[in-house]
């Protein structure tokens, strides 16, 4: 099997390790790779069981973090210790680390950008290459050019915006939910620098309104980590809907999509690193197995893919004002609900039996609070 691989980053790269290594021809086109990415970087023990094992002279690097801090806009907070550590990346390095796996599994890197595809499985290139593969995979981030070819481009209502820098020094791990916002500010320490950002649904609020709320929060809290001299991003997040047709769309005959190309970030957390993980070991079993990325969405879609839509459901209702106060609040009082909190940090508690875990978590107002978000979704 010739498979063409458009982008190396984490879904495309762990893809072409799988494939390569059961013999497949990979190619992976990504002209710059490695980058950093504007993004916590958060890696939970879920995620991590999907990756390489680490060669001894070449271990992942990362900063592993037993503990996250949970603050509401109203200043309750709780810190939540973590059943098993998260461990943060710089993107530039752990993308580069799992393209290495790729590469030394037998995958192909080329340096050059792929400007056209078709249905024959073609692939053009910015270095005037034509080549046919028997699949055509689009790794290629939010605005793909897989996606746009197949799909067309990702609706704006799926797409959030995260806006932030990057600092010297370190913090503990930090999210605060921002009321107006359907979404939250984060400082994630990596191990040389801290990821400071915060995220909102794009054209809910404007950039630069958006990056003014960051930069008055983190100058009142964290002074430390004020943005003088330090180089801005913005960067879009797509997330998965409600719909299970966005999930069933994701591959035909000679091609498919995973990670951001697919919309598959946490609609909830904005979290997307282990879908872009999972998404690539799912496609290659089903490659390998199949021999056609035919199977691969209904496949996502009886797996993760239902945790994914119930988010999207309840994203509405998680984000309803005094929601995210009272799970901070209760979390401080309750040891139970600081470890559903926790559980759900560490991606080892899903949505779809969210209800059933509060119901048994406490305590009552909580319990009231969830029923609500629930009774309707």
């Amino acid at each position: 099997m010739k498979v063409g691989i458009v982008g190396a980053g984490p879904a495309g790269s762990l893809l072409a390790y799988r494939l390569a290594q059961a013999g497949a021809a990979v190619t992976l086109f990504d002209p710059s790779h490695p980058r950093e990415k504007p993004c916590g970087g958060g890696l939970t023990s879920k995620a991590l069981g999907l990756l390489p094992e680490a060669p001894a002279d070449d271990p992942m690097p990362a900063r592993r973090v037993p503990s996250c801090r949970f603050e509401s806009g109203d200043g309750q907070a709780v810190e939540v210790e973590l059943a098993k550590p998260v461990v943060i990346v710089s993107r530039r390095e752990f993308d580069a680390w799992l393209l290495r796996r790729a590469l030394a599994a037998g995958a192909r890197h080329l340096s050059e950008r792929v400007v056209s595809t078709d249905a024959t499985g073609r692939l053009g290139s910015s270095a005037g290459r034509e080549e046919s593969f028997d699949v055509v995979v689009g790794a290629d981030g939010a605005s793909s050019l897989v996606r746009r070819t197949f799909l067309g481009p990702l609706p704006k209502q799926r797409l959030h915006l995260a806006v932030g820098w990057f600092a010297p020094g370190t913090v503990p791990m930090t999210v605060r939910f921002t009321p107006g916002l359907q979404g939250y500010l984060w400082l994630f320490p990596r191990r040389d620098h801290v990821a400071i950002g915060i995220s909102a649904p794009l054209a809910a609020v404007p950039t630069r309104e958006l990056l003014e709320r960051l930069r008055g929060e983190v100058a009142r809290d964290f002074p430390a980590f004020v943005d003088e001299g330090a180089g801005l991003y913005a960067h879009t997040i797509p997330t998965s809907t409600s719909d299970p047709r966005s999930i069933r769309e994701l591959a035909g005959e000679r091609w498919a999509l995973l990670g951001d190309a697919a919309g598959l970030a946490d609609p909830i957390t904005g979290e997307g690193l282990f879908s872009a993980l999972y998404s690539g070991q799912l496609l290659a079993e089903t490659l390998l197995q199949d021999g056609s990325p035919r199977r691969y969405p209904e496949r996502l879609l009886q797996g993760y893919g239902r945790e994914l839509l119930k988010a999207a459901a309840l994203k509405p209702r998680f984000y309803s004002p005094g929601f995210t106060s009272r799970v901070v609040r209760a979390s401080a009082q309750s040891g139970a609900v600081r470890r559903v909190l926790s559980d759900l940090v560490l991606g080892s508690q899903g949505y779809l039996d969210l209800k059933r875990r509060l119901l048994r978590a406490g305590p009552r107002y909580l319990l009231e609070s969830a029923l609500s978000v629930f009774r309707t979704a």
